[in-house]
């Protein structure tokens, strides 16, 4: 099967909501997808001109009384079929990238030190990350039942409190591993 385009459906997906610029999808991508799915600038923009020539999505100038006008893109019709279509489809993989532990394959290379240190950093990055999950897992519990949308944001926040908290027991573990093993060798 040929490789979707997944930005093309995150755009479909918040367009589903809400008619937005490409600024605007940015932010919300940032702020609501992006613990777990990165999209930069330098897609956004080239995929809703494809939304755009493919009939997906219309865009239209806002003359904002605020600021210049800006473009605001908008799903079709024929958009949330192909969204539809998408979200039928079953997942072909989970994709995982960490770099810090394939620094960690190779860790012996490098002192000890520098792997807890980074182990530690890692886990500082998880602790902020749980927090944010946990502001959002409180905020989506009061209205919950407003719109059929904020469960299945919570099945995501629900999904990132897991993972977070289990990024952070593994940071301990590993540092702890680490620090008795340091301390196994000075005794020799």
């Amino acid at each position: 099967m040929a490789k979707n385009n997944t930005t093309k459906f995150i755009i479909l997906g918040l367009l589903h909501h809400e008619n937005l610029s490409g600024y605007d999808i940015k932010k919300k991508i940032d702020y609501m997808i992006s613990s777990f799915w990165d999209v930069g600038y330098g897609q956004i923009y080239p995929t809703l001109k494809q939304l755009v020539d493919e009939e997906l999505a219309c865009k239209s100038i806002s003359a904002d009384s605020k600021g210049p006008e800006k473009n605001i893109y908008s799903i079709t019709d024929k958009g949330r079929v192909v969204l539809k279509e998408w979200l039928s489809i079953p997942e072909e993989k989970e994709y995982t990238k960490y770099e810090i532990l394939l620094k960690l394959f190779f860790g012996s290379l490098t002192p000890a030190e520098n792997n807890i240190d980074k182990i530690e950093i890692f886990k500082e990055r998880q602790e902020k990350n749980l927090e944010l999950i946990k502001l959002f897992k409180t905020n989506l519990e009061s209205v919950l039942d407003e719109t059929d949308d904020h469960i299945y944001y919570y099945l995501t926040v629900l999904f990132g409190e897991r993972i977070y908290s289990a990024y952070i027991d593994w940071a301990n573990a590993a540092a702890s591993l680490l620090g008795e093993r340091m301390q196994h060798e000075t005794k020799d």
